[in-house]
């Protein structure tokens, strides 16, 4: 199987996927002209004519990534001449239900969303925020069963979504030449967008590669301390694992421990495959100890929405997804998503 051929298999899985879990299977085509539209009216950089409230209501602000995103925002803050109040969910639905019920009755301008999950936040913006007949652009995570962008929205900015973790299992799969090819996979949280949009791609993945046999799948919570023992356990068990596969670089951490703590060779004896992008893996990747990092970009997908967003409060709304993988940073550095050592010189990451 080629990298061209993933995404006509991933886009065929996931629709028999979505369609056993009764989950609309209408795939929208990715559209490069609205990144165009929103890279342009960003280098113009008008400023609103007056200032706006916006809430931000984002899942999380807490780690590494979400305090990326609010670096992002009040980056659009300065830049167009608004303001934005954070309301942070700690990745609580039904304390995001609370701050979106709290924040429409407050009333603002706009409103940027991160969803906690998919269908509460669907129900959240259907419920309270399309009755306040502002604009509306949400980030991170797809919702209302859709694959990116939902109708009625002024845009959508994301990489996070079925496609991206497909292709990224995929690519790890890919470097299995063995059989059977032992792989070991920790998630985030059980249950939640991430980790089933996680295990959808593992299982993807199997079907494509019949020849990789997932002997560890276990949540890590994003934890590395969790991950340390998983994947330690892991290889007590299967001391032949070749491949690890993670989606968030901190966890990953604790994946690289447990394969030095067996006396193994990070990278060599047991390939990793994470997920961020960030400053750590990146230099980890040049130097051999993982094998690839799939590029996420916090800072520019807060940013972004936030540039939708004014776009929308000056009657020009893109209604449409931004897929953060055609930006700049990515389609101007390596190219591809897949960092490795090969394009890591040309990836500048940023947190």
């Amino acid at each position: 199987m080629t990298k061209a051929d993933r995404p006509h298999i991933a886009l065929h899985l996931l629709a028999a996927t979505a369609l056993m879990l009764g989950v609309p299977t209408a795939v929208q085509a990715q559209d490069p002209s609205a990144v165009e539209q929103i890279l342009s009216f960003d280098e113009a950089g008008e400023k609103l004519a007056e200032p706006a409230r916006i809430a931000y209501l984002a899942e999380c602000a807490q780690n590494a990534y979400c305090q990326a995103r609010v670096h992002g925002m009040e980056a659009a803050a300065e830049k167009y001449g608004f303001e934005f109040k954070l309301f942070d969910a700690n990745f609580s639905p039904a304390e995001q239900l609370k701050q979106v019920q709290n924040a429409a009755a407050e009333g603002f301008d706009g409103y940027i969303i991160g969803p906690t999950a998919a269908a509460p936040a669907c129900n959240m913006w259907r419920n309270f925020l399309v009755p306040t007949e502002v604009p509306v652009v949400s980030l991170d995570l797809p919702m209302c069963g859709d694959v990116h962008y939902t109708e009625g929205l002024a845009a959508s900015v994301m990489m996070q979504r079925q496609a991206f973790f497909s292709d990224h299992v995929a690519n790890a799969f890919e470097s299995c030449e063995g059989e059977p090819c032992k792989a070991a996979a920790v998630g985030g949280f059980v249950g939640s967008d991430l980790f089933n949009l996680w295990q959808i791609a593992i299982e993807e993945g199997l079907a494509a590669y019949p020849n990789v046999e997932v002997v560890v799948n276990q949540p890590g919570n994003f934890d590395p301390r969790q991950t340390l023992r998983i994947i330690q356990d892991g290889l007590r068990a299967h001391p032949d694992i070749e491949l690890v596969l993670s989606p968030w670089d901190d966890m990953t951490r604790g994946a690289e421990q447990a394969i030095t703590s067996v006396g193994l060779a990070p990278g060599e004896d047991v390939r990793i495959y994470s997920v961020g992008g960030t400053i750590d893996a990146v230099e980890k990747v040049k130097a051999g100890i993982y094998n690839e990092t799939s590029v996420l970009l916090p800072f520019q997908e807060s940013y972004y929405a936030g540039v939708a967003m004014v776009m929308a409060l000056m009657d020009q709304p893109l209604n449409a997804f931004i897929d953060e993988a055609l930006l700049p940073e990515v389609v101007d550095g390596p190219g591809t998503v897949f960092i490795t050592q090969e394009n890591a010189d040309s990836f500048e990451p940023e947190y």
